[in-house]
């Protein structure tokens, strides 16, 4: 499973590739189709990161939620664009890279306050420059381990 960084990585990629222009979005695979209508031709805001989560916004009540899980990867390249091949969720096409995501647990259309919503669930992420440190530390120091090593 990705972790924080590799999401922040993601959305810092994403953001220097698609951001602040209009960007094709399609669902190959089908499962993202209408909310993929919604957005096609739509300028990319900002991608960003929240732990694990990744965030593309377009408008503040147009969010992609994407949480890549075990299986979940984006495939990036630069245009031409090439066929897909595989199980494609979303497809983004911009004016000089193009991007596939298979696999996600999540990928989803959010408004604003849905996807502030995940993040209030996840609470602070200490990879994030507005982040608390106090509060993440509260927040960790709370929590009881996952696993033991005995």
């Amino acid at each position: 499973m990705p972790e924080g960084n590799t999401t922040h990585r993601l959305a810092q990629r994403h953001q220097r590739y698609f951001g602040g222009s209009p960007v094709a979005v399609s669902s190959p695979q089908g499962r993202f189709t209408e909310a993929a209508a919604v957005l096609d031709g739509l300028v990319l805001l900002r991608a960003e990161a929240h732990d694990k989560h990744l965030f593309h916004v377009y408008r503040p009540d147009l969010v992609v939620h994407v949480h890549l899980g075990l299986y979940g990867a984006f495939t990036e390249a630069t245009l031409p664009v090439q066929p897909p091949t595989g199980q494609v969720r979303m497809r983004l096409i911009g004016s000089t890279h193009w991007t596939d995501l298979r696999g996600p647990t999540a990928c989803e259309l959010l408004t604003g306050y849905e996807a502030a919503a995940v993040c209030a669930r996840l609470g602070p992420d200490p990879l994030r420059r507005d982040a608390d440190p106090d509060r993440a530390w509260a927040r960790i120091s709370r929590s009881r381990p996952r696993w033991s090593h005995c």
